[in-house]
């Protein structure tokens, strides 16, 4: 629909302050604008209506006018309401950040219209205390033990399976077949699924079945009791109780690769286990040194919150839990009573609200601080990233505007000066290492 009042159009209005961040403007649309939203609307119904003895499209505007009056009135008061408070809100600066709730809608006596709109506006932020603040980050290093941990990890990752004759036992697999058996205990042959696939250990696995497998051996039959959790994938068996039939097929133990350089060479990157060792521990080094950056980042940032005290509109605080939370009438659906979800939102209130506070610090000093990213950090940040036989930085920040992540990796590099200007402006004790990219 095309805008129907003009940004030339004097709309009236008032701004009356509330409370700290909901205003209340009260709204004038002059007599011409109505009276020019009114025809527009009427010729808007004359191309759709259907009038017997016209073709559609064709009937004349009095006709029209008479057969979809009411319509005709309903959608002009709209179209002035939302294009009023439009101008209006153009005109005064105002940023709401939810959506308003109208009132007051009348018309005038030489018949303009005249309402009322209140909603929450954006909060202005002026902070104090900003800097020198201390400190104290833990200190953690790199262990032998956590080495062994990521070779481990990577050798079951690459580990091979063997049938074994024997009982099932912890981290061992087990092939077998399972058949339903209904309440009157026939087993139900239609249901039946073959050559199902359990890691003993593994996590997931009910708990029924990891008791009621362990111990079997290849050509083992057993009836197990099962209980469904109530958050099972399929709805229709959450929370029920089954009978199965269980016939072992296989029992698999894991054979761990060696731990030698051949190992070290199957992953690709490195000629010797020795080299592997030191590679993999350089990467948790860095991995270490970054998550510590990152809880100086944030006690920098508690630290901020607590020296400048800022009110949230509520409005803004709900619409951030809502996101959060996700579709209420689906949890609903699903069998969230009104007071679960009232809990929940009690539960993440906290943190949506130290969110909202950190966006708004972060940003406000960006702007009085100059630390927003230039478009030639933009550039620079995708030729550090670009492969240049690839794709050109043109190119790729073409794709990165098109998908919508130009933007983001913008604010990110701003978000990364913001906290280095941060880091460099208090006391971090022990100094962080070499700075790091987040």
């Amino acid at each position: 629909m095309s805008v129907l009042i003009d940004s030339d159009t004097e709309i009236g209005y008032q701004v009356e302050e509330l409370a700290r961040w909901k205003r209340r403007l009260a709204i004038q649309v002059p007599v011409h604008a109505a009276q020019r939203v009114h025809e527009q609307t009427v010729r808007d119904f004359a191309k759709r209506a259907r009038l017997k003895g016209f073709r559609r499209g064709k009937a004349p505007t009095q006709i029209v006018e008479r057969q979809y009056g009411p319509e005709i009135d309903q959608e002009v008061l709209k179209r002035l309401v939302q294009e009023g408070f439009e101008q209006a809100i153009a005109r005064s600066g105002l940023e709401p950040i939810v959506a308003p709730q109208f009132e007051g809608v009348e018309r005038t006596e030489e018949g303009g219209l005249r309402f009322a709109a209140e909603f929450d506006v954006r909060p202005e932020i002026e902070l104090g205390r900003t800097t020198g603040f201390s400190i104290e980050r833990e200190t953690r290093e790199v262990t032998r033990t956590d080495v062994d941990d990521v070779i481990e990890r990577l050798r079951r990752e690459r580990a091979d399976w063997r049938s074994v004759d024997r009982a099932a036992q912890a981290e061992d697999r087990v092939v077998f077949d399972s058949t339903p058996i209904s309440d009157d205990g026939i087993v139900t042959v239609t249901e039946r699924q073959e050559d199902q696939v359990a890691e003993l250990g593994a996590d997931g696995l009910i708990p029924e079945f990891e008791t009621g497998l362990s111990g079997l051996e290849p050509g083992a039959e057993e009836t197990i009791d099962v209980r469904f959790p109530d958050d099972h994938p399929n709805e229709m068996l959450r929370g029920s109780h089954r009978s199965f039939r269980i016939e072992v097929k296989e029992v698999r133990e894991r054979i761990l690769p060696e731990l030698d350089d051949e190992f070290a060479r199957s992953l690709g990157q490195f000629d010797s286990l020795r080299e592997a060792r030191d590679k993999i521990r350089a990467n948790l080094e860095v991995e270490m040194a970054t998550q510590s950056q990152r809880e100086v980042n944030e006690a920098l940032v508690d630290e901020i919150i607590d020296a400048n005290p800022i009110d949230l509109p509520e409005s803004m605080v709900d619409q951030y839990l809502a996101n959060m939370i996700g579709d209420q009438r689906q949890l609903l659906a699903d069998g969230a009573e009104p007071e679960r979800l009232a809990e929940v939102r009690d539960v993440l209130k906290p943190g949506a609200e130290r969110a909202l506070r950190r966006y708004y610090i972060l940003n406000s000093i960006a702007d009085r601080e100059g630390l927003r990213a230039t478009d030639a950090d933009v550039d620079q940040a995708i030729a550090d990233r670009v492969d240049p036989s690839k794709s050109s930085v043109t190119e790729t920040r073409r794709q990165l505007e098109r998908s919508g992540e130009l933007d983001d990796l913008r604010f990110h590099l701003t978000m990364e000066r913001v906290f280095a200007w941060l880091r460099e402006h208090s006391d971090i004790t022990p100094e962080l290492p070499e700075p790091i990219s987040e």
